[in-house]
């Protein structure tokens, strides 16, 4: 017998994400039924998809990501949709990813004969991310929106799930209820560790790339230093901007998106990762950096912003360095530092990994997830088939 039915909310391409297609498998592997309604906005899957342990329905308008404001009606027609399909499924639970879905909750909890336990489901403190404005008179009109969907949402949910132990007090002085730490952490067996003898020292950021400033100012630091090379893969919305850059520059190699399997491979070309944000904003400050995680599964030192979140746990813990990234020569004394010094380099890479195997692992963030999950206190005789 099905523990129940979850209906997830997600305001983008459900399987663009791998986080969302893990905790499927954790939940569906406990009994859930899970079906996602999902806003495809480049229409590229059908309507309806059968996955593995999950049934994805795509719905709402096409619409390209990035568009700020100019989406407001197409989040409206997909808000609308979504909460209509929901109610006819008559769900156990409604997990909302990210707060721009939390719209479609209010909908089924306005709607629903019976209340289904609501799941908050953060990857981001979204009112303080890139995801929106943050200046003008545009930055104003989105960011209380947020605040007000936060006000709305946060205080009556039966669960808050956040991705770092640093936004926990974020939710809570918004009256979060129960929040459980579950983090995008790597799975260890899909990294190993890296043992390079080769005579250059590369680093590497593998990942979106989203802040431009840091990323020139890690190629730039480089230049001096024959021995030094930056890779950098991803795709992202400073993706062109960041090959314009590299082009003029020596010993800097860029591709553009890959897909998650070939990311453990791209590691063993490295010897450092490079997982520096713009600080200046609440959520980076606070993040906990996915390919830190799997630069640490991967036994390589990870360098980080200075004050931000993760600078406290590297630094605690002797994992890397933290480096004012706005400031090139700070970005070179560490490369230099990594470089000069590689049996200190690779003892920082074991101890990251050994954080990473010991409980910085998604085997450990699933059970969180699943216990979570059983403490809603949905029984299976309450579950409809």
């Amino acid at each position: 017998m099905s523990r129940g039915t979850i209906v997830m909310f997600m305001s983008a391409d459900a399987t663009a994400d791998p986080r969302v297609a893990k905790e499927v498998a954790a939940l569906s592997a406990e009994g859930w039924s899970i079906v996602a309604l999902a806003w495809d906005r480049a229409g590229r899957h059908p309507a309806v998809r059968e996955m593995d342990g999950w049934r994805i329905e795509n719905l709402g308008p096409p619409a390209r990501h990035g568009g700020g404001l100019r989406n407001i009606g197409g989040y409206r027609a997909y808000w609308r949709a979504a909460a209509r399909r929901a109610l006819e499924l008559g769900p156990d639970v409604v997990h909302c990813h990210n707060l721009d879905t939390v719209p479609c909750a209010l909908a089924v909890l306005r709607g629903a004969r019976k209340r289904p336990k609501w799941v908050l489901d953060f990857y981001e403190i979204y009112r303080e991310s890139r995801a929106l404005p943050q200046r003008g008179v545009a930055g104003l009109l989105a960011r209380s929106a947020a605040r007000y969907l936060e006000k709305r949402s946060i205080p009556r949910a039966d669960l808050v799930i956040t991705v770092v132990e640093g936004q926990v007090y974020y939710y809570e002085a918004l009256g979060a209820r129960r929040i459980v730490v579950v983090e995008n952490a790597p799975d260890p067996e899909r990294y190993s560790v890296v043992e390079r003898t080769a005579p250059e020292f590369v680093v590497c950021f593998i990942g979106q790339k989203r802040w431009v400033p840091s990323l020139e100012n890690l190629m730039r630091a480089v230049q001096p230093h024959p021995a030094l090379r930056a890779l950098l893969v991803g795709g992202g919305p400073a993706e062109e901007e960041i090959a314009r850059l590299a082009s003029g520059m020596e010993r800097v190699e860029v591709a553009g998106r890959v897909e998650p399997d070939e990311i453990p491979e791209l590691y063993r070309r490295c010897d450092a990762v490079f997982a520096c944000y713009d600080i200046s904003l609440l959520n980076w400050k606070t993040a906990l950096p996915v390919k830190a995680m799997e630069g640490m599964a991967s036994g390589l030192p990870v360098i980080v912003s200075r004050g931000s979140w993760m600078a406290g746990f590297v630094e605690e813990h002797g994992l890397g360095m933290a480096v004012d990234d706005r400031d090139v020569a700070d970005i070179e004394r560490a490369l230099v530092h990594l470089a000069s010094d590689r049996d200190a380099a690779r003892e920082m890479g074991r101890r990251g990994r050994a954080i990473i195997e010991r409980d910085l692992n998604w085997g450990s963030a699933a059970r969180r997830l699943t216990e979570a999950y059983d403490a809603l206190g949905i029984a299976k005789s309450d579950s409809v088939d």
